[in-house]
């Protein structure tokens, strides 16, 4: 029987899973609270880590695959191979259970762990490549309008509208693109893009924006919006897909190569 759902809150046992950062982590949620999360170790690969480190962290709490009745991944941005691995940790294991997976936007999962009493609250993902993936938010203070549930996307949490979207860029470029729609707002802006490349968003955004580093296991935040998540977000298994902000990384070395040759 499917558990039930009481005040739009999913009241199983949802299983999240992040491999967006070279870390990634666990979440396991129960009854629509967090009772377990746990970050990786970067010295390994996701491939080497998964699925032992999601199981691991259900054995711990007296849980098996089987009593997960929900599963949740970030689909991106992120990295391009942690993605495809943390996708198809959760697909297997749903496919087992023959379970709903909801897909969530590692920046959305970002805004859902962080707690602001600024207007805007924007996060930054670090690209690895001297660049930012990045998304702003209204907050209630900054006049965020109450959103019809049916509206709700996997980009954006509960309780937040969108401001900016979805972008990859040098941080320069991203905080200079923001800066017009933000105005005279306040900002916390979190993340660990937002730690690197501090200075900056202090020269595009004024020295009055807040820093506020990565928050810790972003697979809460995965897990906290898969149980609000309404039925349009939530698909079969292997309806997941990643998120790609930034083009893959074989697809730009293909261009060059075909530049290349047409310039022969």
């Amino acid at each position: 029987m499917e558990p039930l759902e009481t005040n739009d809150v999913y009241c199983g046992v949802v299983l999240a899973l992040e491999t967006a950062t070279r870390a990634g982590s666990v979440a396991i949620v129960r009854g629509g609270r967090v009772i377990a999360s746990a970050s990786g170790d970067a010295r390994a690969t996701h491939g080497e880590r998964l699925p032992g480190e999601a199981v691991d962290l259900l054995a711990a709490h007296g849980l098996m695959v089987e009593n997960v009745d929900r599963f949740a991944v970030a689909v991106g941005p992120g990295s391009f191979t942690g993605l495809r691995v943390g996708i198809a940790t959760i697909q297997g294991l749903a496919l087992t259970r023959s379970s709903e997976v909801m897909g969530v936007s590692t920046l959305a999962a970002m805004a859902e762990c962080v707690v602001v009493d600024a207007d805007v609250l924007g996060v930054w993902l670090d690209g690895q490549r001297g660049d930012v993936f990045g998304a702003a938010y209204l907050t209630a203070g900054g006049g965020a309008r109450a959103a019809d549930a049916t509206t709700h996307s996997i980009t954006v949490p509960p309780g937040l509208e969108e401001l900016e979207p979805h972008c990859v860029g040098s941080a320069a470029e991203v905080a200079g693109g923001w800066r017009d729609r933000i105005g005279r707002r306040s900002v916390v802006l979190a993340g660990d893009g937002a730690v690197r490349y501090a200075g900056e968003a202090e020269a595009a955004l004024g020295q009055t924006v807040r820093i506020l580093p990565m928050p810790a296991a972003l697979a809460v935040g995965v897990g906290q919006l898969a149980v609000r998540a309404t039925p349009t977000q939530r698909s079969p298994p292997h309806g997941i897909a990643p998120l790609y902000i930034r083009r893959p990384d074989a697809e730009l070395a293909r261009d060059q190569r075909t530049r290349g040759t047409s310039h022969r």
